[in-house]
């Protein structure tokens, strides 16, 4: 028995999980138009413009020069681990062994891996709705179910402990928590750590923080202190230096992983990707630790507070929409129900009439039907251009209605 005839009998490939319509269609159109000679204002991706800090690409031009360019431990190098396992040690403030840190290939592997580590097929895993697409992706795929709990406008996109107590369960595995928040920039609220301390310490789950924004919290609640009352041996951290220091291609994170589950993960990393490039190592420290990190990442997060402000004030001057403030992140999330379009309708004619690009909510989940999301990665007299088309076409869709 070979082919299809296997798989009618074993069921669906494990690929088969994934949604297979594209999060990124209006960002394939923006390129083929932009092929063609159209003019595309990028608010779509949430990929910073700045250059990455010259000493971070010094420090992995060296390293590779020095013949930094074979394989390491799969969990890193120990020497890394070491110096990075300080760091977390006084940022968290309770002590991690270089056991306790892997070096991956871009933080959604922190994801992938606990999935794997902690979930058997039909348990469930609790992720914010809307929310990155890739928590729900990624649990599909490891045979769980993805679970949303639901951040509203009301609440200004917060989550409610209320309704997170209302779903865990017996089956529950993973509570992902995102703070600042893709999409909508909001951050946890004051008084919510305590509380989801009481609740996971009655379930047999792990929390996995995604710290993808970390650094881009410009007037939210700090996640380190808030959640520093979750019990240690129950939290996952992933961080990137994706947002932080302008580093998306290099694909350089960092999961904190308690005791009990490092094996797990290092023998999951031998047997996906080996080992992160060993002078992307490297170069870790200096991004992560030096003084001049340090200041190099309060000066993007300023240039981005800058560009945060700009688009709240012109979003909320164009009709049609209605905004809840991000606190953070590189993202606002408009609500555009009143346009009577749906959010896809939004995005596609927004960037086939003005050439500014969009995402569409709903591609973040039921919670994100009617909004878009509006990244603002660009420069401010990009942004500002952007916007003086956008509010042309909300008044000539006002208008139409």
């Amino acid at each position: 028995m070979t082919g299809p005839a296997l798989r009618a009998a074993h069921g669906q490939r494990p690929v088969d999980r994934l949604h297979r319509q594209s999060a990124f269609a209006v960002q394939h159109r923006a390129d083929e138009m932009a092929r063609s000679g159209r003019e595309i204002f990028q608010l779509g991706l949430g990929e910073p413009d700045l250059p990455t800090p010259s000493y971070i690409v010094t420090a992995m031009a060296d390293s590779a020069r020095r013949g930094d360019t074979g394989y390491t431990q799969p969990a890193g190098d120990p020497a890394v681990r070491s110096r990075l396992a300080r760091h977390y040690s006084e940022r968290l403030g309770h002590p991690l062994g270089p056991n306790n840190i892997l070096l991956v290939p871009g933080s959604n592997m922190a994801l992938h891996f606990a999935l794997l580590a902690l979930a058997e097929p039909g348990d469930e895993v609790l992720i914010p709705d809307p929310g990155y697409p890739v928590y729900a992706e990624l649990t599909r795929l490891a045979d769980a179910v993805p679970v949303g709990y639901r951040l509203r406008a009301e609440n200004g996109f917060q989550p409610d402990i209320a309704d997170l107590a209302a779903l865990l369960n017996a089956r529950t595995r993973l509570i992902v928590l995102n703070s600042p928040h893709n999409p909508t920039g909001t951050s946890l609220p004051a008084g919510f750590g305590p509380r989801l301390a009481e609740l996971v310490g009655s379930y047999d789950c792990h929390v996995l923080r995604d710290e993808a924004y970390r650094s881009l919290n410009f007037d939210g609640v700090d996640a380190d202190r808030e959640l520093s009352a979750l019990p240690a041996d129950r939290v996952i951290v992933a961080e990137t230096l994706s947002k932080s220091h302008a580093m998306c291609g290099w694909r350089a994170g960092v999961v904190l992983v308690p005791d009990a589950l490092a094996a797990d993960f290092a023998v999951l990393m031998t047997n996906t990707n080996c080992c992160m490039p060993a002078f992307v190592q490297q170069a870790l420290v200096p991004a992560l630790t030096s003084t001049e990190s340090q200041r190099v990442a309060a000066g993007y997060a300023a240039v981005h507070r800058e560009r945060r402000d700009l688009t709240v004030r012109r979003l909320r001057a164009m009709p049609g929409l209605s905004l809840v403030a991000p606190t953070g992140s590189l993202y606002a999330f408009p609500d555009i129900r009143a346009t009577g379009l749906s959010d896809g309708e939004f995005a596609q004619r927004l960037l086939e009439e003005t050439g500014v690009v969009v995402m569409p909510g709903h591609i973040f989940g039921t919670g994100g039907q009617g909004y878009v999301r509006v990244a603002f990665t660009r420069s401010p007299q990009q942004l500002t251009a952007a916007f003086d088309r956008m509010h042309l076409f909300l008044q000539r869709t006002m208008e139409e209605r």
